[in-house]
């Protein structure tokens, strides 16, 4: 399987052909999604988007670790990470 980035520029690019707008203006369009959807995030709330799936900010508590470099033992710190939940209609699209 060829995997392959879907880049910004790349976002962009399909704007201008679907909406007829300059590449400028298109992206623009995309980093101010982009923007609002990291702001949204930072602030710790979910975005939900219709037919493709939600966004959530979930804590996880310090736990156990080890360092695999030494194999010593530490504590990893409490931290937020992203997780992703696709739709029902994203996950038949992808098992077909």
């Amino acid at each position: 399987m060829n995997k392959k980035n879907v880049t910004r520029k790349e976002l962009a690019l399909s704007v201008t052909e679907k909406l007829g707008v300059s590449q400028r203006n298109a992206a623009e369009i995309v980093d101010t999604v982009f923007a609002t959807l990291k702001n949204t995030l930072i602030n710790g709330e979910s975005i939900k988007l219709v037919q493709f799936g939600a966004l959530n900010v979930r804590d996880k508590t310090p736990r156990r670790g080890r360092n695999p470099k030494t194999g010593e033992s530490m504590i990893i710190s409490k931290r937020q990470m992203i997780t992703f939940r696709p739709s029902k209609q994203l996950r038949e699209k992808l098992n077909t």
